[in-house]
């Protein structure tokens, strides 16, 4: 818990490091002093490559754009740009790292097409018992011709993946007894693994609500600007990705509850 706690107040640090850096941006732009920008633009994205990366890879293995056309780096030279001619639209300092996120968030959008929202994983994930959610974790991901590709091949420091944890889920105190047993009988590779797989199952705005507020650790009302969706559904979102999730570890793993 130590650990997890130090890691969220690293990354709520950062947001303010990023705020803090908006002044700077915003006199070098006067001073039309492109280069200077750029490197104090870089030192402000680590979270919004990771959120570019996980974005990217989970449109190639659903074959939504083809394998090896586009690149973290493409996406964040457009940002660097976006950012130099737009850095007057930011009114407040504390808004800006979600300025940024909703900047990248727009560029994938209009590189890949937003696939549709997937009612009937949220229908049918009820019936899912052990065998179904084995057959999911077993799949191969398919490039954008649809020939098989080796999720290892995604599987790099390009494409990172989540590492997230039980504690991410399972948020109530009724819980506990649940999480225990988890706990117990899992490893956290092995925990950090099925989150991963049950993520990439989700419809795209209820995976993106979750790592931006999980992950990135953005308040809902945050991620609501970056996702240019209303708040509430953004809690929605994020009510439902958790659901869903403690829903596949019950039903994946129920024989830890007897």
């Amino acid at each position: 818990m130590k650990k997890a706690k130090s890691i969220k107040a690293r990354k709520l640090e950062f947001h303010v490091f990023v705020a803090q850096a908006l002044p700077r941006l915003r006199q070098l732009k006067e001073q039309g002093d492109r280069a200077t920008f750029n490197e104090v633009m870089e030192k402000l994205l680590p979270g919004v490559k990771r959120y570019i990366s996980r974005r990217l890879a989970t449109a190639v293995s659903k074959g939504l754009v083809p394998v090896r056309k586009y690149k973290v780096e493409d996406f964040v030279g457009d940002l660097f740009i976006k950012a130099y001619d737009h850095i007057h639209e930011v009114k407040e300092d504390r808004h800006f790292h979600t300025w940024l996120f909703k900047k990248a968030d727009e560029l994938l959008d209009d590189a890949i097409t937003e696939e549709e929202f997937d009612g009937a994983f949220f229908e049918n994930i009820d019936d899912y018992g052990k065998p179904e959610l084995d057959e999911m974790e077993e799949k191969f991901s398919t490039d954008g011709d649809g020939d098989l590709v080796m999720e290892e091949e995604l599987d790099d420091l390009s494409y990172p993946k989540n590492d997230y944890g039980l504690k991410d889920v399972f948020v109530e105190n009724t819980e506990r007894g649940l999480v225990e047993k988890l706990d117990k009988e899992l490893s956290e590779e092995e925990i950090q693994r099925h989150i991963n797989r049950v993520m990439h199952h989700l419809p795209a705005p209820v995976r993106d609500v979750f790592d931006l507020c999980v992950n990135q650790h953005f308040e809902p009302e945050q991620t609501a600007a970056i996702k240019r969706m209303p708040v509430e559904k953004t809690k929605k979102y994020l009510a439902e990705a958790r659901r869903l999730i403690r829903l596949s570890f019950e039903n994946k793993y129920l024989s830890l509850k007897t």
